[in-house]
This record gives C-alpha cells, structure tokens and sequence, in this order.
C-alpha cells in the first residue's frame, strides 16, 4: 500500500536489489557472518509450506542461530520496525546488516538500505486517480508518464 502508484527501480525488490539476492535460497557460509549481520534465507519444510528463516552468528561465534520468521510477520519484514521489534526480543548484539549475495560476492548492506526501495518515478502531487482494492494498488502508470519520469 505505501508503493501504490511508484515503479521501483528494480523490479525485484524486495527479494533481490539489481543483482544482489536478499532472500537466499541455500546457507551462506557461517565464516563471513560478524556480529550484528544476518540473513534470511528460504527453507524447505515438509509438511508445511516454505518457511522464512533469518540467520545470524550465535554468542558462541563459531555456530549459527536460526529463527524462523512466523508467516504473520511476511507482510512486516522489509520495515526498520521489524528488525527493532526483533532486536528487542533477543539479548546480544543487535543486528543492523543483511548480507546480500550474487553469484561470486556477499555483500554487507545496512538494513535501512534494505528497506527503503528506489522508485523511477516519484509523484509531485497526491494521485486522486490512485485507489487500493483488496490491497491491490488499481492506478496505472501511463507510457507518458514513466517517459517523463525517466527524464
């Protein structure tokens, strides 16, 4: 709802950011991991669907935690409050950087930067056109508009 009418300047956030993955799909190695880094990866369940699970070095520093992300949380997670909210209810280092990946490099980003998209085209004015039906977002973005705001 709050993206209603905005083009993001890649198309694949929030699961990835130009090249760079957020959602892994497999393990990333536990020796990159410093304290206040995490990641979140996908894992498989077989009774249940595909779980969220965010990953971050353990107080030990030579093991991982895992902590699965209840689904009611999905719709919550790319916010700044979602990790506040987590680092309150867990004792240690607070983490603060997603580790993001491409095919050959891990890449430290703040999860400020995470969660707050670029757009391509950004409205001067409120769009009275612009209406959420079952949060579905119902405006377009006309070709002479997305020709306008790429200038």
């Amino acid at each position: 709802a709050p993206y209603c009418g905005l083009l993001f300047r890649h198309a694949g956030w929030p699961l990835c950011i130009q090249e760079k993955i957020v959602i892994q799909l497999a393990s990333i190695d536990w020796r990159i991991l410093k304290p206040g880094d995490f990641y979140l990866q996908v894992v498989p369940s077989l009774k249940k669907p595909p779980r969220i699970v965010l990953k971050c070095l353990a107080k030990d520093k030579h093991n991982v935690e895992e902590v699965v992300i209840p689904e009611v949380s999905y719709t919550s997670i790319f916010t700044l409050e979602w990790l506040s909210t987590f680092n309150g209810e867990r004792m240690g280092i607070a983490l603060e950087n997603c580790l993001l990946t491409t095919d050959d490099k891990i890449f430290r980003v703040p999860w400020d930067k995470v969660v707050n998209p670029e757009f391509i085209n950004k409205p001067k004015t409120p769009q009275l056109n612009e209406a959420l039906v079952n949060g579905d977002c119902t405006s377009a973005v006309t070709q002479e508009n997305l020709a306008s705001d790429l200038e």
